[in-house]
């Protein structure tokens, strides 16, 4: 029996020098996205943690994160019930020393830091396909199930599964948030 959608996923933007915290998704649907997940009768902010640590292998510490997105997103997910999601999305206050370690785990086939010319890349190709489906940025919900089908079907567009991009709700998420003008801080905090 398929688990059921709490309606309610965090997430974690993970910066380090000029790069972003980055996995490529296991499972429905398949993108270049940030460590995110369910609730699971967790609170937002230890969401956001416990899915940073699951999914790449970094431990965030509760009391150095600050909320930078926070809304309700039409965006499909592969439980039961799950059509839209409340969504809160965190970065650490601190700067990650550049050895920080991770390591894939969970939802996670990789795990990686990506520079702002890669992720901006794919983010770039998922423009490509709400153009190619005739979607707005803000058509989460729409754009998903062209790109991936319905999460029980999993018929994936052939053209993405060659060359990916960022997943839907994150391309809505760091747009939201700012990120696609990002410049990170020179200088250690």
């Amino acid at each position: 029996m398929p688990k059921v959608c709490d309606n309610k996923s965090a997430g974690m933007i993970v910066p380090l020098w000029e790069h972003l915290l980055m996995i490529e998704r296991r499972n429905y649907p398949e993108a270049y996205a940030l460590p995110a997940g369910h609730l699971d009768g967790d609170t937002f902010p230890i969401a956001a943690v416990r899915e940073c640590t699951e999914e790449a292998g970094l431990a965030v510490p509760m009391t150095k994160i600050q909320l930078v997105f926070s809304g309700t997103v039409p965006n499909p997910c592969k439980r039961e019930g799950g059509s839209h999601h409340d969504w809160e999305v965190y970065r650490p206050t601190w700067r990650l020393p550049p050895t920080t370690a991770i390591k894939e785990g969970s939802d996670a086939k990789l795990v990686f830091w990506a520079n702002k010319t890669v992720w901006q890349g794919w983010a770039h190709r998922t423009e490509y396909f709400m153009k190619k489906y005739n979607c707005r940025w803000t058509d989460v919900g729409t754009l998903t199930t062209k790109i991936f089908g319905d999460p029980k079907d999993k018929k994936t567009d052939p053209e993405w599964l060659a060359e990916m991009g960022l997943e839907p709700v994150w391309y809505y998420i760091l747009r939201n948030a700012e990120f696609f003008n990002w410049d990170p801080p020179q200088t250690g905090d």
